[in-house]
């Protein structure tokens, strides 16, 4: 296609957008646990789109110099979460465009902070096998020699395996509450201790959990220690765009101590603009995310969400049960969130999902173990009873040979 010489009506330009919209799959539906966007429910979702569009052609770049009600929104944002998640009073916070963004800045932070200890590379940075692979990524971008441990029977961070990974160029350490694949929380406590031992920085990537898990434990769910409240957690991020059903992009890096942003933080002035200094990797950004963050915060507040958080993880209960009870299903751990991963020892687990998407059924996929991967969230809740139903009912077509596998899409590239 050329640039077209001469504008169009908006009009006839919108329609051939819709159309290109008709060509995806929705981005919400009860028969989809692929994940990827969060829709709370019409309210929400149309409160949300408002909130965003009051600060969506504001530049939050220039917050502090020309939007002083924007500079009060985020410090309102980070105030409220360093609250949520326990922090001391030495802890700080900034707003990022997305839970990547977060993860890069918190190993560049670690990397600062090794340099300005005297330390010489070449840096390790101890990942395990479940955690996200934005580590991986901050790791490629710095120069950084990432050690990404192997599966663990619990499907989590092993122990043992971080011990014995730990040398004497080791920085960083990642933990997930909970990691994407297994929707599992780390020992984040057991995790600080050997954080401590080694002056390792220790993450913890909260990204899926954060506005699931201080919920869960205020509804009386045993959920694992993992914020500030864990004597060695240096730093925590958290995406409001998740189940904090914020526009995108929407989510925060918490630092326990204030010491440490002038690692994240990055600072130049030579040249003739002045002063460019910023918390964040992006420059210009819209601030339309960050102002739906806020309002949903104060829309919900902690009793709405805890609403949404009994909501989903009461189906998620549900929907565990049942896949417990069909024959030749096996759940993979014991999920904290809203992420679960199931497997079978007796059918081809994509030979089930082939079935199960012939029947409307959109899911994720893992490739170690080969899984079914889940994502529950307020739309699909409402259809467990007829996912169960469907999913016997295709255990019992596979064993007849009426579906096989095809190869396994766990694609999430772009």
């Amino acid at each position: 296609m050329t640039f077209p010489d001469t504008g169009q009506a908006i009009d006839q330009v919108l329609t051939r957008l819709r159309s290109y919209a008709d060509t995806d799959t929705p981005w919400h539906a009860k028969k989809m646990f692929i994940g990827g966007s969060y829709f709370g429910g019409d309210e929400i979702l149309n409160a949300s789109n408002m909130a965003a569009g009051v600060y969506q052609n504001h530049n939050a770049l220039y917050a502090g110099r020309v939007f002083p009600g924007l500079v009060e929104i985020e410090q309102e944002i980070i105030s409220m979460l360093l609250n949520l998640y326990n922090a001391p009073p030495s802890a700080i916070g900034s707003l990022t465009g997305g839970g990547t963004e977060s993860l890069l800045l918190a190993v560049m932070s670690a990397l600062n902070r090794a340099k300005s200890m005297g330390k010489q590379g070449p840096f390790d940075v101890i990942i395990p096998e479940s955690a996200h692979p934005g580590f991986d990524k901050a790791a490629h971008l710095m120069g950084l020699n990432a050690i990404r441990l192997t599966s663990s029977d619990a499907y989590r961070a092993d122990i043992e395996q971080i011990k014995a990974s730990i040398g004497p160029n080791a920085i960083f350490l990642a933990a997930s509450a909970p990691s994407f694949p297994f929707g599992i929380t780390d020992p984040v406590d057991e995790l600080a201790i050997i954080a401590k031992k080694h002056r390792l920085w220790l993450h913890v990537d909260a990204c899926h959990g954060g506005f699931v898990l201080p919920f869960a434990n205020q509804l009386g769910y045993a959920i694992p220690d993992f914020d500030f409240s864990v004597d060695g957690v240096t730093s925590l991020s958290v995406d409001l765009h998740k189940l904090g059903y914020a526009n995108k992009g929407a989510s925060a890096l918490l630092l326990a101590d204030v010491k440490n942003e002038k690692y994240q933080r990055y600072t130049f002035d030579n040249w003739p603009g002045g002063r460019y200094s910023t918390m964040g990797l992006m420059g210009s950004r819209s601030a339309g995310g960050m102002a739906s963050a806020w309002a949903m915060m104060q829309i919900l507040g902690q009793t709405g969400y805890r609403e949404i958080v009994s909501e989903i993880l009461t189906a998620r209960d549900r929907l565990i049960n049942g896949l417990t009870d069909i024959q030749g299903i096996r759940v993979l751990g014991n999920p904290d969130a809203y992420l679960i991963a199931f497997s079978s020892d007796t059918a081809d687990i994509m030979a089930l999902s082939e079935g199960m998407l012939s029947k409307g059924w959109l899911t994720g996929h893992l490739t170690r173990p080969k899984a079914i991967h889940l994502f529950l969230d307020r739309e699909n809740v409402t259809s467990i009873s007829e996912f169960l139903e469907d999913l016997s009912d295709t255990m019992v077509e596979v064993s007849m040979g009426r579906w096989s596998a095809t190869s396994v899409d766990a694609d999430y590239s772009r």
